[in-house]
């Protein structure tokens, strides 16, 4: 095995992207690694883009600075799929794992022609199964570990049992490590087509947003009324779906919502603004009818 592995994982505010790269460094670590995990994130919120970084190594690591050529590439949420940035330094031999339950030719697709390595996991029906809720990380744990080999499932569970235990009950404890187990037995591996040398994929490298720490400084925006600008229903990894002949229009979705992203005329309800609505479903909650419900966004995104 190579002297140090570089993992970048790409994921959405509250989905334990930064959970999932430290706990995998904890794992290596007790199996003789030295390790690193960061997260690179502002001060967003739940549902944003963000990334954090694990670095293994046989030998004491010097680099102390974001993955920028990547060994593997982790996607907890496959809306980031369209992202120019996702592959940027992957190298040619490297690993693309994703968070879907996509055939893997849509992937690709979805990921400007991707040929190289490429493993798929169903990892947000698992958590939505085992765990009840949306936090995909500890199966793609369990892909990852059967991917590489850097430590069988025991150990892997082992250490998650070691973390968990302290803070959760036991019914807790056994979710996540059967969330593991079936991210380790139902990862889909597709090898793909990428001849030895050839990079899987050409990035572009204009265009792409700067980087929070790269950001002038300044802790104001000037701008009034900028916000209907950023497109943050691209946060959303679940969608609010309205069944109107329940609706009342009594609107207490529209007084509850965070971002102001309920349509509202003559006192009546109109839909959702789907270029603002992040998808946290307070309107659901709410809802005294429950007219609405919440739809993963990736099955209505497939489904168009």
């Amino acid at each position: 095995m190579q002297e140090m592995i570089e993992i970048r994982w790409h994921g959405r505010g509250g989905q334990g992207v930064v959970t999932a790269a430290r706990l995998l460094a904890e794992a290596a670590m007790e199996a003789g690694y030295f390790i690193q995990a960061f997260p690179d994130y502002g001060p967003e919120r739940s549902g944003a883009p963000i990334r954090a970084y694990t670095r293994l190594s046989r030998s004491p690591i010097s680099l102390h600075s974001p993955v920028k050529a990547p060994d593997l590439v982790i996607v907890l949420d496959e809306t980031l799929l369209g992202d120019p940035s996702l592959l940027e330094g992957l190298k040619p031999d490297g690993w693309l794992i994703v968070n879907s339950a996509l055939p893997p030719e849509f992937v690709r697709r979805r990921v400007g022609g991707y040929k190289g390595h490429l493993a798929l996991l169903d990892a947000t029906r698992i958590a939505l199964e085992v765990l009840r809720r949306n936090l995909p990380n500890t199966p793609l744990l369990g892909a990852l570990a059967r991917l590489t080999g850097l430590f069988s499932l025991e150990d892997l569970t082992r250490h998650i049992r070691h973390h968990l235990a302290a803070k959760f009950g036991e019914d807790v404890v056994r979710a996540n490590l059967e969330a593991v187990r079936r991210g380790f037995e139902e990862v889909r591996i597709d090898p793909g087509q990428a001849s030895p040398g050839e990079r899987p994929i050409e990035v572009p490298s204009g265009g792409m947003a700067l980087p929070w720490f790269e950001l002038p400084r300044g802790g104001l925006i000037l701008d009034a009324g900028n916000a209907i600008a950023y497109r943050t229903g691209d946060w959303r990894t679940f969608r609010p779906v309205v069944e109107m002949e329940k609706c009342t229009h009594c609107l207490y979705c529209w007084l509850y919502c965070p971002d102001d992203a309920i349509r509202v005329a003559g006192g009546q309800f109109l839909g959702f603004d789907e270029a603002h609505c992040k998808g946290c479903g307070i309107c659901a909650a709410v809802c005294p009818p429950k007219a609405i419900i919440m739809v993963e966004e990736s099955r209505v995104v497939a489904a168009v």
